[in-house]
């Protein structure tokens, strides 16, 4: 399905589809099936549903929410939001200053993809913790210092009740990585660096 001009509004339903919005804010629909949905230019929103997708955003300040399935999210120019949904998800925000959540509802491995800007990395919400008891995110290119930041991660409650470990190599390359632990769960690792500490230079709080 191509959207051509014009804002346009695509739904694919059965089977594994093709979307294409090009020009103007289009609404992209996966539904069921291995999907790939293509944004181009304007801000558009793309929702893959059911099934193991792969979301383009390309130009503009785009929405992108993965659903059920091992999905792709790749949000390329612009400020996006990214939303993995269920299951093991890779989200690549690319250029511009993108937010990056890739939990769902089940136990699953999220891999987090800044790119470019000032990103922010949710590993919770307000009243609710991400990734307690079964799996992790994966942050791979945490970027920034106290003097410069450029990243944030975002965790639910109080700096206080987390801790830090940067004794192990958990990913990524063979340099090691700071794990985020509330408690004995781990739910997050930033990779292939440990200048990172709980201040409020590195983290907020919901």
């Amino acid at each position: 399905l191509e959207g051509g001009d014009g804002n346009d509004s695509l739904y694919a339903w059965h089977g594994n589809d093709r979307l294409y919005g090009e020009d103007g804010n289009d609404e992209l629909y996966g539904q069921d099936g291995n999907d790939d949905l293509y944004g181009g230019n304007g801000d558009d929103h793309l929702e893959g549903g059911n099934g193991n997708d792969s979301l383009y955003a390309w130009h503009g300040n785009d929405s992108l929410y993965g659903g059920n399935g091992n999905d792709s999210l790749y949000g390329e120019n612009g400020n996006d939001r990214l939303e993995g949904g269920n299951s093991n998800d890779v989200l690549s925000g690319g250029a511009g200053n993108d937010t990056l959540i890739g939990y769902g509802n089940s136990p699953e491995f999220d891999t987090l993809i800044g790119g470019a800007g000032s990103d922010t990395f949710v590993l919770g919400n307000s009243g609710s913790v991400f990734y307690l008891g079964s799996g992790h995110a994966s942050i791979t290119d945490f970027t920034g210092d106290s003097l410069a930041i450029e990243d944030t991660i975002r965790i639910s409650g109080n700096l206080s009740d987390y801790n830090l470990d940067k004794s192990v190599n958990y990913g990524g390359a063979s340099a090691l990585d700071t794990a985020i632990f509330l408690g004995s769960d781990l739910i997050g690792v930033v990779e292939d660096t440990t200048a990172i500490d709980l201040t409020s230079d590195y983290f907020t709080t919901v």
